[in-house]
């Protein structure tokens, strides 16, 4: 190389070099990065209403009293705990965006330090990551890998991180970290039956919860809309409020159950607020909160009975239910039992019996479930349904025996 060419190099090797050195000064060390983040990213613990312990995920500090966990890490909660080294507090969901699934909650008397947010420019694929939480309750775990995909929808907006780090049940809502220790994830879920597959959900999202969750509340609060002449009708007449009890047959404990018509929207009928939409004529639509215990959390789309089945029918189920560390995959087979007839309150309803068998898988396990649904053809919804289930081990272990009765239907 002649000597002009090779002084020509010199600026371009010379600021490769000062790039190396900034990068090198800024990045930090495994272990520094977690003694400063690690404080921030705490264990969640849900229970129900008997204090019987349910789900547990992770939870990462985002401001004075205030932290942001996965949605479903909240599932079926009737009590909510953010701990770690035998430290625990009483928590209260504050902002709930289960659209994205992240729930913002609310701490008295907690100060933790609250991470510090990347930049959503700064994120670079192929970046070393580093994932922080409580993956099969082993609190403050700390693994690494790299940030292996940024996922867009159509619109180029974010839809999720794709990583390589190791993501378990309990890494739920944990912190994604990059190497200058700011949080650029929550840590979500993971592909089962694929090679190191994991989620996470863009860190950039959570300045947005607030606003997201009331507006969703503002929408389920609004007044119907108006219904054109001919329609149907916006304020149902005759049966509103179905009154259910859930009995779980192993402790006696019993809660009651309300699914309260608000308004009927054509072929849609709106209960609880928006949070359930089932089909004039039968079949759900949506359903968002489960409260009927197993009949909710592991209902399929569309429902249990979606319409009249036939004497002698029989057909398959295979679908899965819920997402990341909740997600469930569901093998059942169901048939026609018989018909007869059922007492509600004062009225004798026609029910159709039907029996669903076979398997659902959770984290690992697979484990038989029995259920059997007693259907009325004229309220075109479940009036009774049995929940069995007894399998897996530790943390995976299911012991569930359980009936959904609807004992009272009235107008208001």
């Amino acid at each position: 190389m002649k000597p002009y060419a090779l002084l020509r190099q010199l600026p371009l090797f010379g600021t490769l070099a000062l790039t190396c050195a900034a990068q090198a000064q800024t990045d930090l060390t495994p272990e520094t990065l977690f003694e400063r983040v690690a404080p921030s990213v705490w264990t969640v613990r849900t229970a129900d209403t008997e204090g019987r312990p349910l789900t547990q995920g992770s939870a990462v500090v985002i401001g004075p009293g205030r932290l942001i966990t996965n949605c479903h890490v909240l599932r079926r909660a009737a009590r909510v705990s953010v701990g770690r080294e035998n430290v625990s507090y009483g928590a209260e969901l504050e902002h709930p965006d289960t659209e994205r699934d992240l729930c913002q909650l609310k701490v008295a008397n907690f100060s933790a330090p609250p991470v510090t947010i990347a930049p959503p420019e700064s994120l670079r694929v192929g970046a070393r990551v580093y994932a922080i939480g409580a993956p099969r309750g082993l609190e403050t775990t700390i693994s690494d890998g790299l940030l292996s995909g940024i996922r867009r929808n159509e619109r180029a907006a974010f839809e999720a991180l794709q990583i390589t780090v190791p993501i378990s049940p309990g890494s739920s809502g944990g912190g994604l970290f990059d190497a200058q220790g700011r949080l650029i994830g929550i840590t979500t879920f993971g592909l089962k039956d694929s090679q190191n597959l994991n989620f996470a959900l863009p860190a950039s999202w959570i300045a947005e919860v607030p606003e997201r969750a009331q507006a969703a509340l503002a929408a389920r609060n609004a007044p119907p809309p108006p219904v054109a002449s001919g329609g149907t009708a916006a304020v149902p007449q005759g049966d509103r409020v179905f009154e259910y009890q859930l009995r779980d047959r192993r402790s006696g404990v019993s809660q009651k159950v309300i699914y309260r018509l608000d308004r009927v929207e054509g072929d849609r009928m709106v209960f609880n607020n928006g949070t359930r939409v089932e089909r004039v004529g039968g079949g759900v639509l949506e359903n968002t909160l489960a409260i009927g215990g197993e009949f909710d959390a592991l209902m399929p789309n569309g429902g249990w009975i979606p319409s009249k089945p036939e004497p002698g029918s029989s057909w398959r189920l295979d679908y899965t239910r819920g997402q990341g560390d909740e997600a469930r995959q569901v093998e059942l087979r169901a048939r026609y039992i018989d018909a007869s007839r059922l007492r509600v309150g004062a009225r004798e309803l026609d029910v159709i019996h039907v029996e669903f068998k076979g398997f659902v898988r959770r984290m690992v396990y697979s484990v038989p479930y029995t259920l059997n649904a007693w259907y009325s053809p004229e309220l075109a919804r479940m009036v009774r349904f049995e929940t069995v289930a007894n399998g897996g081990h530790g943390v995976g272990r299911v012991n569930i025996d359980e009936v959904l009765e609807l004992i009272d239907i009235r107008s208001e």
